[in-house]
């Protein structure tokens, strides 16, 4: 009995020797930080003095404020995360919420988010706007956080790509002379939707969130275990770059790899 067990210990110390240990997931620590693509475009200096900021309220009873612009004649135009757009004056006065807004399903951080005037706003009043669609058949609503997370993150990848929970989207439409309507509302992009920043050449872009469901990760943090450069670039953290009117620019960098989103 003594001679198998010996056997049987000696036999599991080879196996446990002889096979490689299992590496750790890399973190995101673990690779060296990224070099500025010009000089002083990081690692900026401190402030040789601290800067005086008051902070003076103007509206009080807004319903989660995201985002706003300025439009040419003063007023900001504010998304609310729930759904709502409105128009409000510096001296706190506010709209109604804004007729024509798509509908907005509002789960965890899904919602309503930014919103930006077209450079040539004054001409063609476009805006763009970026928010959380439902899927086809599915009224507007307000859900708890378990149906974007628990309900989601529980299952496999495969079972968890064919869930349709709702779209990321960014859309474009006229807002009306009166400010009291949006007008030929056009989906440009499903897969993006929080910041919009116009760039000096007109095309957009839009930063991505963090769509944990496409692939087969955690739900990310500063020391997610994604290294795959493709989910990188296709799903987490992704920056979309379209023209104002939903095409691809022909000069986007990706546009030759066949595992990269055009966008």
């Amino acid at each position: 009995m003594k001679i198998k067990r010996s056997a049987f210990a000696l036999a599991a110390f080879v196996f446990a020797i002889s096979s490689p240990a299992r590496a750790q997931a890399p973190k995101a620590t673990d690779y060296p930080a990224p070099k500025p693509a010009f000089p002083g475009q990081t690692g900026a200096p401190a402030p040789k003095k601290a800067s005086v900021v008051v902070v003076e309220p103007i509206i009080q009873r807004l319903s989660s404020p995201w985002s706003f612009a300025f439009l040419p004649d003063g007023k900001m135009l504010i998304t609310e995360f729930r759904g709502s757009m409105r128009t409000a004056t510096k001296d706190g006065v506010y709209s109604a919420p804004i007729d024509g807004v798509p509908g907005v399903k509002v789960v965890a951080a899904q919602g309503l988010h930014d919103v930006a005037l077209d450079p040539n706003f004054a001409k063609n009043r476009l805006i763009y706007f970026s928010y959380f669609a439902p899927p086809p058949g599915e009224d507007p609503a307000v859900w708890p956080n378990v149906f974007f997370y628990g309900n989601v993150t529980d299952k496999p990848l495969a079972e968890r790509r064919t869930q349709n929970i709702g779209s990321e989207r960014v859309a474009r439409a006229r807002l009306s002379e009166d400010d009291k309507r949006l007008e030929n509302v056009q989906v440009l992009l499903d897969g993006v939707e929080r910041r919009l920043v116009f760039a000096p050449d007109g095309t957009l872009f839009i930063s991505g969130a963090d769509r944990f469901r496409f692939y087969d990760s955690g739900l990310g943090g500063p020391n997610s275990e994604v290294t795959d450069p493709d989910i990188l670039r296709n799903f987490t953290g992704r920056v979309a770059r379209i023209n104002s009117d939903g095409s691809i620019p022909k000069d986007n960098p990706f546009l030759g790899e066949a595992t990269v989103l055009p966008e």
